[in-house]
């Protein structure tokens, strides 16, 4: 019995070995299959690319029958460039991670100085601001970090953290490659730029308002924008929602830009959308629980960006879906971020916490579906996800007793990011990469 017992013991362990050793193969298989991937999968969208893999070592999985994905892969033996526009790389959905073997982790890489706590609350009173982090919406960052260099109203105040120490703090974008507003104002010079989605998209506006008058760019809207405005007015009092554009800015160079709030596709603002505007930029995803209807939702609105893109002077792009960092309380002990498996005590106790790169966002993964469809060659993708992914410390936290009476007294927020200049310079220089190559502008 004794030998007996010995004999299982040794065989139980040579099992054990094995099988960390195939998990071990398995996870640096999944790794090389994604970095070769990653080297092929966006041909025209280098720069972004670039910027993406910076920012983290997971890149979105796309396909080879789209324009800004190629189709140079034989490489890998999925697909070849001869098949033509409708070859796929069948393989692709088995490169995204699915499994914990191949999930990673993230730790807290900012320096020990920087202070991103979830708690207290943020001090809305105050300015919006906790600790170095500072609510990125218009009416918080506009009088602390937006004025032109010559005049003095950029200098720190009490209390609130410093432009220059918010790009140090800002590890995962300030080495990333930056732009600013004088680029775009430049490449959409007398064009009209129609920015549409959630909260999260009006935070992208807001910083490009900011950088308008920041970069001494800002201009009296025009008596013709405001000609435009109106006119174009009623093709959003069409649908159900009745909810126009608003926000409207001006370049000094002829750059008009406006934010609509949408959630979701309603096919009389995909109408309106393109008739009001030269380039729009777009994203719907965090509000679509039900990802069928997320997939014919985007089919059917792609079909009238597409006809839009097609032409001279128009441009349409669509930005990946951000991270969440909700804490999950998933049996299994995956951490997706995502609000709809959050830990329901955090609604009253905050606490954000780290993504893993398990089951990675479920809309960018339909999102990528879509374009491998192949009928969608216009459209640009601008990447967002990778940018967003390792900021589970940037995001508002406890955001009770917030002044528009949200979730007065169980608001915790980790999905609207605080304000770093670097990650919005870093989203603007991919931004500019993804304009340079869509064809109707050039």
């Amino acid at each position: 019995m004794r030998k007996e017992a010995v004999a299982l013991l040794v065989g139980a362990t040579l099992l054990w070995v094995i099988g960390r050793n195939l998990r071990v193969a398995s996870r640096e298989a999944h790794t090389s299959k994604s970095e070769e991937l990653a080297q092929h999968h966006n041909t025209q969208l280098s720069d972004v690319r670039s910027a993406s893999r910076m920012a983290s070592s997971a890149a979105p999985v796309q396909y080879a029958s789209h324009p800004t994905v190629g189709a140079k892969v034989s490489a890998l033996g999925q697909a070849d460039a001869s098949r033509g526009p409708s070859a796929l790389i069948p393989a692709a959905a088995e490169l995204l991670c699915t499994s914990i073997d191949c999930a990673t982790r993230h730790t807290v890489l900012e320096p020990g100085w920087v202070n991103l706590s979830f708690q207290p609350a943020i001090d809305w009173k105050a300015g919006g601001v906790r600790g170095d982090c500072v609510a990125g919406e218009l009416e918080y960052i506009m009088p602390k970090y937006c004025s032109p260099s010559w005049q003095s109203a950029r200098k720190a105040s009490a209390g609130w953290p410093s432009e220059d120490r918010l790009i140090k703090a800002d590890v995962h974008a300030n080495q990333l490659p930056q732009a600013g507003m004088s680029q775009l104002a430049a490449l959409l010079k007398g064009k009209t730029l129609l920015v549409m989605g959630d909260s999260v998209m009006e935070q992208f506006y807001n910083t490009l308002q900011c950088l308008l008058r920041k970069e001494d760019l800002e201009a009296p809207n025009s008596p013709e924008f405001k000609d435009y405005i109106a006119k174009t007015k009623p093709l959003w009092l069409m649908g159900k929602r009745k909810k126009p554009p608003k926000l409207p800015q001006q370049a000094r160079t002829g750059m008009r830009m406006l934010y609509a709030r949408v959630t979701t596709m309603h096919p009389d603002e995909v109408s309106a959308a393109v008739s009001s505007a030269d380039v729009i930029l777009l994203n719907w995803g965090l509000h679509y629980q039900r990802l069928n209807e997320y997939r014919d939702n985007l089919h059917s609105a792609f079909q009238a960006f597409e006809e839009h893109a097609a032409q001279p002077g128009k441009a349409f792009v669509f930005q990946e879906t951000g991270a969440q960092h909700f804490k999950t309380s998933d049996r299994r002990g995956y951490r997706t971020g995502e609000w709809e498996f959050r830990d329901k005590s955090t609604d009253t106790l905050c606490q954000c916490q780290a993504t893993e790169d398990f089951n990675v966002n479920s809309r960018n993964r339909v999102l990528y579906e879509v374009l491998g469809s192949g009928k969608y060659r216009h459209l640009q993708v601008l990447p967002f996800y990778n940018l967003t992914r390792p900021r589970w410390r940037w995001h508002f936290g406890n955001c009770t007793q917030r002044p528009n009476g949200w979730n007065y007294y169980t608001c915790c927020d980790c999905t609207h990011f605080c304000y770093s200049p670097a990650m919005w310079g870093a989203h603007m220089y991919n931004l500019l990469a993804v304009l340079k190559r869509a064809s109707g502008l050039q």
